[in-house]
This record gives C-alpha cells, sequence and structure tokens, in this order.
C-alpha cells in the first residue's frame, strides 16, 4: 500500500467523519452511512486494519438499527443544545479556563488556516475550531503534503500554494487538535446514548494515534479545563 493510497484512505474516513460529528442528522444521512463500501477503508498498519473494519462496520449498523428521533436527541444532547452540552465540539472550551469560545486558540487556528488558505464556507458565525471542521484542514494538509513529496518543488510552487511545506499535518495536529481532541472525543464516548457518535469516537480516537506515531508527535503537556 502506497503512501497516496493510506492517504487516500484516511480523507475517506475523516470525511465521514467530519460528517457525522458536524450535521444534525437526518434520513439521508442514516441512507449514506448504512451503504457504506467498507472495502474503501484501508490502512497502511496491519494492527489497526481490524479495529477500523469492525468500528466502521458498527457505525454502519448503528446508523441502520437507531431511530432517527434518538440520532437527533443524541446530537442535541451532546453537541447542540445551548447550555450543559455534554461534549463541546471546539477547541477552545477546553484550552481556555473560562471555557470561551473565539478564543486565542481559535485566533491561532484560523492564522494557520490562513497561511495555508485553507477557507471555510460556513452556514452561520461559528468558530472554525469545531472538530470536524478541524479534519477537514488535515484532510487537505495531508493530501498537500503527499502531493509535495512526489512533485517537483517548481511544479509545485506553480500549481498548489506558494509554502513549499511538507510538515502541515503534523502541525495542524501537534499545536492545533491533539492537545484537546482526546478530552472531547472520551466525553462523546462517555455520553452517546446512541452508541452511534461513541463508536465515531472511537474510531477518531485509533485513526488520530495512529497520524500520532506516524509523524512521531510529541506532545507539550497542556491544562485542560472542561
Amino acid at each position: 500500500m502506497t503512501n497516496a493510497d493510506n492517504v487516500k484512505s484516511m480523507a475517506l474516513m475523516f470525511n465521514l467523519l467530519a460528517e457525522i460529528f458536524y450535521r444534525n442528522p437526518d434520513e439521508e444521512l442514516k441512507q449514506t452511512i448504512s451503504e457504506l463500501d467498507n472495502s474503501l477503508f484501508v490502512t497502511n498498519g496491519t494492527n489497526l486494519q481490524d479495529p477500523v473494519l469492525n468500528l466502521l462496520n458498527d457505525i454502519k449498523q448503528l446508523a441502520i438499527v437507531t431511530p432517527l428521533v434518538d440520532l437527533k436527541q443524541d446530537f442535541n444532547m451532546l453537541f447542540l443544545r445551548p447550555k450543559g452540552k455534554l461534549a463541546y465540539p471546539w477547541g477552545s472550551v477546553y484550552l481556555n479556563k473560562q471555557n470561551r469560545l473565539f478564543d486565542l486558540t481559535t485566533l491561532a487556528f484560523m492564522e494557520f488556516c490562513k497561511k495555508y488558505q485553507l477557507n471555510f464556507t460556513l452556514s452561520q458565525n461559528e468558530p472554525v475550531d469545531h472538530f470536524s471542521l478541524m479534519l477537514v484542514a488535515l484532510i487537505h494538509c495531508m493530501e498537500l503534503d503527499e502531493a509535495e513529496e512526489n512533485t517537483s518543488l517548481n511544479d509545485f510552487n506553480e500549481s498548489l500554494c506558494e509554502h513549499p511545506e511538507t510538515d502541515r499535518a503534523a502541525t495542524l495536529l501537534k499545536l492545533h487538535l491533539l492537545p484537546w481532541s482526546g478530552r472531547f472525543l472520551s466525553l462523546v464516548v462517555e455520553n452517546s446514548e446512541s452508541k452511534f457518535y461513541g463508536a465515531a469516537a472511537q474510531l477518531s480516537q485509533i485513526l488520530l494515534e495512529q497520524l500520532k506515531q506516524d509523524y512521531q508527535i510529541s506532545l507539550e503537556p497542556v491544562v485542560l479545563y472542561k
């Protein structure tokens, strides 16, 4: 399996997870997930393959058997209700002592996105340090890094962007996502009544841990406030 194949498979899984954690569930989402072809989702790590496929199958089965009303209630309790969300999906809530949105860590991620021309089209005014949006940014960074590794520097500068760097994904993970995502995902696992979001969180944990090992990332100690 080539690195390009691995990046493509990771991108498919992270796109799925980003959709699950961001989109208020509906029948279309349930149907899309229930019809997933698990053979498209493969990984480089042989020790990783079985757990990943098992969780993907769990997610599919839960999408099939769980009533939409239960998924909506779970989504609302975890991520949406105005007060007392059980798993806030924004990084600044965990990294700021007052659990604020749009804090300094949000601004830092916005600067990262600006530097690498990552633009989000959002339907409402919301912080960009949402777990799902960071996964979308991570996919973009992984694809750019992989493309640069296989393209001459001149061609890359002409066709992709003006920042000939190959550590965008590692930087995003180390500075913006991994410091808080573990706590967020553990809260989802603990509090998901339907188990659907819990299974998605477990899959996210496995994939992010694999990337942490792949990129040999050492995280600085950080205080979490949620």
